[in-house]
């Protein structure tokens, strides 16, 4: 009985230590993210929030493209702050968003001068080449690799692989039921495609083997960073 006892309180005292532990940085971590908040506030930054600490506004960033209208999150914004560049903080970094004509001329005409393209935390970690390539080499590589793509030769034998993939994904997934789910749908036609094109797949049972990976690794890529662990 003393031995039980024994191992009991030594389970209580462990809990209330990683309790207070807990308390502790919890408390030491709304400091400073309080700290740097004040901090920001004497920059010249856009009108904007910065959402809850570490999260930010990530969860209603995705939400807003799991109801099938992403373009909301941008637009609830402009509309709220009466200005077509704002800042927030998505996938774990404090973000400036710029909408509208103008902010996207400007944003690609000063590629590399006063913007640099970079990956979030979560993608550096699944694809760790993103952080030994400069984005400069990212940018060649592209151009050389889209135009191969973007050949009217090349689309025109797309329209031909499309129609297929149509035929056969509405004889599959949508004949002979009553009601559907548009967008999974949609998805897995899209990702179909994309198989077929890149990876020359044709086969509809290879290519489900790779739905729930590359579901994963999508999944993967919006993630936060809680921890520096890798």
């Amino acid at each position: 009985m003393e031995q039980y006892h024994h191992h009991y309180y030594s389970s209580l005292y462990l809990n209330l230590l990683l309790l207070f532990l807990s308390l502790i940085s919890l408390a030491v971590a709304t400091i400073f993210y309080k700290h740097k908040s004040q901090y920001h506030r004497h920059v010249n930054l856009p009108p904007g929030r910065r959402g809850l600490p570490y999260v930010g506004e990530t969860l209603d960033f995705l939400s807003t493209g799991w109801k099938g209208r992403p373009e909301n999150f941008v637009l609830d914004r402009v509309r709220e702050f009466s200005s077509n560049v704002f800042k927030t903080h998505i996938v774990g970094k404090p973000t400036a968003v710029l909408s509208g004509a103008e902010g996207n001329k400007f944003v690609f005409t000063n590629e590399n001068k006063l913007f640099v393209a970079w990956w979030p935390d979560s993608v550096n970690k699944i694809f760790p080449f993103t952080e030994t390539s400069s984005v400069a080499e990212e940018s060649r590589r592209m151009r050389r690799l889209l135009p191969q793509f973007m050949k009217p030769e090349a689309l025109q034998r797309y329209v031909g692989v499309m129609d297929d993939v149509a035929r056969r994904h509405f004889a599959s997934s949508w004949e002979g039921r009553d009601a559907v789910e548009v967008f999974p749908l949609a998805k897995n036609y899209t990702f179909w495609v994309a198989c077929r094109l890149f990876l020359s797949l044709d086969d509809p049972e290879r290519i489900a083997e790779f739905v729930v990976p590359f579901k994963d690794v999508a999944t993967g890529m919006l993630t936060n960073k809680i921890t520096q662990f890798r």
